[in-house]
């Protein structure tokens, strides 16, 4: 952790939470990866959890936090050190959001960080802004305008609340950012090659922890009473894994079952129609699976837990320390052997024409802004032009995972995000180039026993969101390719 001075006393979980802000800002790490790291490993369970809260909170809100900054300290945050800004939004996020802290606490802490930090001249200036803020505590934002008043409001950039206010209005709009600001729930999957399902179950209830079943995700399960069993978790008896996340697995492996008759060539299969029944697989002829950007390995893994066990599966990425860490995860959930490729999704692919998969996913790069929830500093790092640069990026990556996808197969394009240009727009630009494809999400949604009027779209694919679903921001599109 960073090299406090220990003359000043600091809590170790506030210390923990400046030095993970600190370096959020000057290495664009990320906050929920940091405070998993072993650097943090050596703090009581209690410290830990302050920890996150402050420092996931100093995220969430630190639009309206460097608002009330400047208005008490009558200044720009420019001419103030970052050591000083991070010291004011903590304060400022215990003021404001954590009753159970006392103010004074709060308040001295804040003054010793920036004192312990070898910024001692400036402790007198922290205290004044904290003290200024605690006694006007009721502040009004004074902008009438819907979108000037949301960004403070909800603390998002202006950028990102002008384009959901044209696109939902400004009831959802504050809905989805209020949305964001929340903790999300945990779900997970449970891994029947660690443990069986009910032992994991009396596991729960020995413990205190209650569950209960998605509604959105076949499988999935969410905890609805308890800590996180973070012991199941690094045992490998339970996956955590967003609900929408474990869905798109799910829109491809559940037809499997559905496959059709397979013939005796490869070239002269049948081809998986959208209502095919259900019949047996034939051992000869294995499903193929190419996973093009699989690491970290969530959807893989669970693929390849969903798949006949003779299924071929290949999954690539662009980074060889990705596929190491994916690596390390097919071994703790002890899942089906996967073949690892290192790729580049954009670039020439290393497989021989004809394609011959059955099912290609591409969970392309993306802007993350369907993960704010776990991920609240994406907001202050992204903007239009980077949303764009990266929608450019996917059509290049639908083409060429479009190109490895059998006739008769299922091509799968899913994206973490809110926005419509790494959506919709994606997949309608794909489709006036290769009208072979036809969507299937509508058909899919169906056969997993879901209403699919509430998560399609006005054109293709489906959406899910955090305000409605409960859920990341997920946009998804399930293609079949016609002979």
């Amino acid at each position: 952790m960073i090299d406090l001075d220990s003359n000043f006393r600091v809590t170790a979980a506030r210390r923990a939470a400046f030095d993970v802000l600190r370096r959020v800002e000057t290495e664009n790490a990320y906050a929920g990866n940091l405070l998993t790291s072993s650097r943090y490993q050596g703090l009581s369970r209690e410290d830990h959890a302050l920890a996150q809260e402050l420092t996931l909170g100093v995220l969430r809100w630190q639009g309206l936090l460097d608002y009330l900054i400047k208005h008490h300290a009558q200044r720009s945050l420019d001419k103030l050190d970052l050591e000083v800004i991070i010291a004011l939004r903590m304060g400022l996020y215990q003021l404001r959001s954590l009753s159970r802290i006392p103010p004074h606490a709060a308040i001295n802490e804040s003054v010793n960080l920036v004192k312990g930090a070898k910024k001692s001249s400036a402790a007198p200036f922290v205290n004044a802004v904290l003290r200024s803020a605690q006694r006007e505590r009721d502040l009004e934002f004074p902008s009438k305008d819907p979108g000037e008043r949301l960004v403070l409001e909800t603390s998002h950039p202006s950028w990102l609340i002008r384009r959901w206010l044209e696109r939902f209005g400004e009831e959802e709009t504050r809905a989805l950012a209020l949305a964001n600001n929340q903790t999300p729930r945990v779900a997970f999957r449970f891994n029947l090659k660690q443990a069986p399902k009910e032992a994991t179950r009396t596991w729960f209830n020995e413990h205190g922890i209650e569950t209960r079943q998605s509604e959105l995700t076949p499988g999935a399960e969410i905890i609805a009473d308890g800590s996180l069993a973070s012991e199941l978790v690094r045992n490998g008896w339970i996956y955590l894994q967003d609900e929408a996340s474990q869905l798109v697995a799910h829109l491809i492996a559940d037809l499997a079952e559905r496959a059709g008759e397979r013939e005796s060539g490869r070239a002269g299969q049948a081809p998986i129609l959208p209502h095919s029944p259900a019949l047996p697989l034939s051992p000869a002829l294995p499903l193929s699976l190419l996973d093009l950007c699989g690491a970290p390995g969530s959807k893989t893994t669970l693929l390849a837990s969903l798949l006949p066990e003779n299924s071929l599966i290949v999954a690539g990425d662009y980074h060889l320390h990705r596929l190491r860490t994916m690596k390390e995860l097919i071994s703790r959930l002890e899942s089906t052997a996967i073949n690892l490729v290192q790729l580049d999704a954009a670039g020439r692919l290393p497989f021989p024409q004809p394609a011959r998969f059955d099912f290609v996913l591409l969970d392309a790069p993306c802007s993350g802004l369907g993960t704010l929830q776990r991920n609240p500093e994406i907001k202050w790092r992204m903007n239009a032009a980077k949303v764009l640069e990266l929608a450019e990026l996917q059509e290049r990556m639908l083409i060429n995972a479009a190109s490895q996808v059998r006739a008769g197969g299922l091509l799968a394009y899913s994206v973490c995000s809110t926005e419509l240009e790494e959506g919709e727009e994606v997949i309608a630009r794909f489709r006036r180039g290769h009208p072979e494809f036809r969507d299937l999400t509508r058909e899919r949604l169906s056969a997993l026993g879901l209403d699919p009027q509430p998560l399609l779209t006005a054109s293709f694919g489906a959406r899910t969101f955090p305000h409605r679903h409960g859920t990341e921001g997920f946009f998804v599109c399930v293609l079949w390719r016609r002979r």
